[in-house]
């Protein structure tokens, strides 16, 4: 389990976060979601270390609060991001830039050929989202959402512990998206996989989720079950009206 307690955020001057706290499960699906600009990638990015928060504690079980660097770089090596806009290397193939999930695990500089266990294990991860057929192709040439896909495999090549996406389905044919939620469930019933996603396709997250986290102006608006998040919360959620107070996890809505 994640826990956040009172954490705070300011990007170039300008607060995103303001007193955000909450649990994040371990073994399951968090979905967060909520208006364009509101700090939902700014938390994921809080997660992985990419924003550290201004004020507040991120806690990690088994690391403890991520205060200084050790404890920060223990929690990044099992954790694995996909972002938003790919991070990809156009001139190399989807198989090799998948092996550069697994970097760490050998000298960047060296000049012999990808070990074929780790070339197997790219595969594997190219095959879960359905794009082994693909494995040699460079991804400049690739679609937008094949490039996605390919990010999602880069992540879950590194067997992380911790998944976070920002908005990893958006490009990808909503045909395959049920494929690929199939593929993350399967990772966290197998190997108790925690997963982390910011998502706009609502009626996708409600399906994936087991918990959803809405924010409202850098606020947590709603921290409950998926079940519970109907059409009056998202409606609330989703509405041209300033931010409530936080309210306690497992609370049904902002404004009752």
């Amino acid at each position: 389990m994640i826990e956040l307690k009172q954490v705070s955020l300011a990007r170039g001057g300008v607060s995103v976060l303001h007193d955000v706290s909450l649990n994040i499960p371990a073994g399951a699906i968090t979905v967060v979601v909520g208006r364009s600009g509101v700090g939902k990638s700014t938390l994921i990015g809080s997660l992985n270390g990419l924003f550290r928060p201004s004020c507040g504690d991120i806690t990690v079980n088994g690391i403890g609060p991520l205060r200084h660097d050790r404890a920060w770089q223990a929690h990044r090596r099992q954790t694995a991001t996909v972002f938003q806009e790919h991070a990809l290397i156009d001139r190399l193939s989807a198989l090799d830039n998948v092996l550069l999930g697994l970097a760490d695990q050998r000298h960047p500089l060296s000049p012999l050929p990808w070990p074929q266990a780790l070339q197997l294990r790219a595969a594997s991860a190219l095959d879960d989202v359905g794009l082994l057929a693909h494995a040699h192709d460079r991804v400049a040439r690739l679609s937008g959402g094949e490039r996605q896909r390919v990010g999602v495999a880069r992540a879950l090549v590194r067997q992380p512990q911790l998944l976070l996406g920002d908005e990893p389905f958006s490009a990808v044919d909503p045909s395959l998206v049920a494929h690929l939620g199939h593929t993350l469930r399967q990772q966290v019933q197998q190997h108790g996989l925690t997963v982390v996603l910011v998502m706009h396709q609502m009626d996708i997250a409600l399906a994936l989720a087991d918990k959803v986290v809405a924010l409202v102006d850098g606020r947590v608006a709603f921290d409950g079950p998926a079940t519970a998040f109907d059409r009056d919360c998202q409606a609330q959620v989703f509405a041209r009206t300033p931010a409530s107070p936080t309210v306690p996890s497992g609370t049904k809505s902002v404004r009752q």
